[in-house]
């Protein structure tokens, strides 16, 4: 009666077992993103060293000579009249003077050159005193300034301080149309002339190599 009685409580069991819901899987907890690692960093890398300028490298324009530079003068006069003598270094190839120019005309005719001691005065005649061991005598045809009083009322006598080889400016000239400057230098150097326009300028380069 027992065995019976107890067959039966586990056929029972069985029975309900089986009937009864499946445990559902466990669910897993939702997975965090993760910070994506960054690429691995590449190893410091020590930059170029970029060596100084060296003057002796600089590829400088042609520096010219040493022979007159002439273009249409005495015979090419001018109606513009001279406002300004002016000085520039630009380093290490060439330093500047520039004569600047004002009004309507044509551009004058011009002759640039070295000439010996003594440099002379115009129109008196006189010896002139000029700094340095190199005179280049710039010569143009217009006023500087004009008899009305119109141009350049600076002074005729200029030591520059923003160039080394150019040691003095000296007006020898202006009359009759015509002005003269006399550039001081510390030695005869090759140089290059050009008329320029915008202000319309004569501009002398005189060579630092």
């Amino acid at each position: 009666m027992v065995a019976a009685t107890a067959a039966l409580v586990a056929a029972t069991a069985m029975s309900l077992s089986a009937c009864a819901p499946a445990e559902p899987e466990p669910t897993s907890s939702p997975t965090t993103p993760q910070e994506s690692t960054p690429p691995s960093t590449p190893p410091a890398t020590t930059p170029p060293t970029i060596a100084p300028t060296d003057p002796e490298a600089t590829q400088c324009p042609g520096g010219g000579d040493t022979g007159a530079v002439e273009d249409g003068f005495p015979q090419r006069l001018s109606s513009l009249v001279g406002i300004e003598i002016r000085t520039g270094s630009h380093p290490p190839c060439f330093e500047r003077v520039v004569i600047e120019f004002a009004g309507t005309g044509d551009a004058p005719g011009f002759r640039v050159e070295y000439q010996p001691d003594p440099i002379m005065d115009s129109p008196r005649g006189e010896p002139v005193e000029v700094a340095g061991d190199a005179t280049l005598v710039v010569s143009a045809g217009a006023w500087m300034p004009n008899p009305d009083g119109d141009g350049y009322d600076g002074p005729r006598q200029i030591q520059p301080l923003n160039v080394e080889t150019i040691l003095e400016l000296e007006q020898l000239e202006n009359f009759e149309g015509m002005t003269a400057w006399a550039i001081g230098l510390d030695r005869e150097r090759p140089f290059t002339v050009q008329w320029l326009e915008n202000p319309a300028r004569l501009v002398v380069d005189v060579a630092l190599n």
